[in-house]
């Protein structure tokens, strides 16, 4: 008998079916760590853009502070309120759903 008969002749004898779902539960497991993969770096994506937005309004406050003119403190202080509210609304949104690291 030669190997490929030997393996359709175990597969004919109930296999056929065994070999599919283990195929299929493979696929699924597959899948479902991708996913979990997926979530995981969307969470810490969510941590990044929250600390990226502290990281601008801390630098503008710096400048803010550093200004020796009006026009200039006021421009920073604007982009300083900018970059917050964004902070802010980040936070909002991602609350309870990113990385617990802050």
């Amino acid at each position: 008998m030669m190997e490929g008969e030997q393996s359709q002749l175990s597969l004919q004898g109930g296999g056929l079916m065994e070999e599919f779902y283990r195929i299929n539960w493979l696929k699924a497991r597959a899948r479902r760590d991708r996913w979990k993969e997926e979530v995981s770096l969307v969470r810490h994506e969510m941590l990044w853009t929250c600390l990226w937005f502290e990281y601008h309004k801390d630098m503008w406050e710096k400048r803010a502070l550093q200004s020796t003119e009006p026009g200039k403190e006021a421009y920073a202080k604007k982009q300083m309120g900018l970059w917050n509210d964004f902070a802010k609304k980040a936070r909002l949104m991602f609350q309870g759903k990113q990385v617990d690291c802050i």
